[in-house]
């Protein structure tokens, strides 16, 4: 059993056209946003961490579960010797750094750290 705390932090959804799912949110549940750039827009006001991901390059084909850690190279070890396969190495992005995985059931996820 890991040593570290891992609980689920952020669901980031696919979209097609951002745009159009910042729209729908905001209209239908009356969330804000908060934009990072072209194609990400975190969503405020959804009562746990969000965000909408529309690059074609990155994102997944099912919102994606992320789960927060405080040792990623610990977190993927912990990963593979559960039987989990490393679907994207890991990469920074601004406040952190994640890699993400199958689970042996088939469901992608990720695991974060914060970066300073």
């Amino acid at each position: 059993m890991p040593d570290d705390v891992y609980q689920i932090d952020y669901i980031e959804f696919p979209s097609s056209n951002g745009v159009r799912t910042r729209k729908f949110f905001g209209e239908a549940f009356g969330w804000r946003f908060t934009n990072y750039g072209p194609t990400y827009d975190a969503i405020d006001d959804a009562g746990i961490e969000a965000g909408i991901d529309s690059d074609p390059g990155s994102a997944s084909a099912a919102p994606l579960v992320i789960i927060r850690a405080t040792d990623l190279e610990a977190a993927e070890r912990a990963v593979i010797a559960a039987g989990g396969t490393i679907t994207r190495a890991a990469f920074d992005f601004p406040g952190g750094r994640r890699f993400h995985f199958r689970e042996p059931g088939g469901n992608e996820l990720a695991v974060w750290v914060a970066v300073p």
